[in-house]
């Protein structure tokens, strides 16, 4: 009953573990490194950024994008290992203690994305900043600006 539920929990801990990680990803993506031009027309004509702000944005994200991506391959290699783990057996503490190290590292992730959205923000104006939020609500034309595709 024990190992059952031990199992149980382990599965849905990865699962959620996963999922988390796939939706921080995507967030992410905004202010990861430089995104495809294309993509950034979208966002900024989404927005109605002028040119002088999106450099300013842009030099948030240059600013920003190497502790992400350092951060991001952190969270791929531990995921990694905690898969690993859980699929070979592992010992139920080493898998706690992985759960726990991908959960600080995704823990990180969001606050950097905080961080960097708290940087954007006197950049844009209030109707820009009521637009960038409905878009990451998913309420806007198509979702994320930057998962819009062929648009």
């Amino acid at each position: 009953m024990i190992r059952a539920r031990s199992t149980w929990l382990t599965a849905l801990t990865l699962s959620t573990v996963l999922t988390v990680a796939g939706v921080a990803g995507a967030a992410d993506t905004a202010t990861s490194g430089t995104p495809p031009t294309g993509k950034i027309n979208r966002f900024q004509q989404a927005l109605g950024l002028t040119d002088d702000q999106m450099t300013a944005i842009r030099q948030v994200q240059a600013q920003q994008a190497p502790k992400q991506k350092q951060l991001r391959q952190s969270i791929r290699q531990s995921q990694a290992e905690l898969r690993q783990l859980a699929l070979n057996g592992g010992d139920p503490a080493a898998i706690q203690a992985k759960q726990a190290e991908v959960g600080q590292l995704l823990n990180a992730a969001l606050a950097m994305r905080v961080e960097s959205l708290q940087a954007m923000a006197p950049i844009l104006t209030p109707d820009q900043r009521a637009k960038l939020a409905e878009m990451q609500n998913g309420s806007g034309r198509g979702g994320h600006w930057h998962r819009q595709q062929g648009s």
